[in-house]
Formats: C-alpha cells, sequence, structure tokens
C-alpha cells in the first residue's frame, strides 16, 4: 500500500498534463500512488494521461464536467 497519495483534478489541461505527470513520476521518492480525476476534458487530456503506463497511475475519468469539487 502507498504511503502518499497525490491527487491531481485535471479539465481540459492537454498541454500541461503531461509536465506535471512527469514531474510526479520523477521525484525520488517514490511509494505513492498519483490519482488523476479528470473532469470531462474535452480537448485530449485524457489520451495524454492514457500514454503513461504506470502501475501508480489511477484515472478516473467524468463523462462530463461536473465540477472539482464533485470529481474530487
Amino acid at each position: 500500500m502507498p504511503q502518499l497519495s497525490v491527487i491531481m483534478p485535471v479539465y481540459n489541461a492537454a498541454p500541461y498534463v503531461g509536465e506535471a505527470i512527469e514531474s510526479i513520476l520523477g521525484q525520488t521518492y517514490g511509494n505513492f500512488e498519483l490519482i488523476i480525476a479528470d473532469d470531462g476534458s474535452t480537448d485530449g487530456s485524457r489520451e495524454v494521461i492514457e500514454k503513461y503506463n504506470d502501475p501508480r497511475i489511477i484515472l478516473s475519468h467524468n463523462l462530463k464536467n461536473v465540477g472539482k469539487t464533485a470529481t474530487v
């Protein structure tokens, strides 16, 4: 079980989400899970996220935008 959970809410962040994921995966501490909560993005954010094949990444995807509070 990971000792640390990082939660990243995402909405239409395709130009930036890859860099954010790379930053988290590049940390020296590795006992974590990265939970990415995609709030119904329509700009390809989900496709960018799905390119990462890392067992520490958990993707939750809403079919429509429901807002940050409901997503997280």
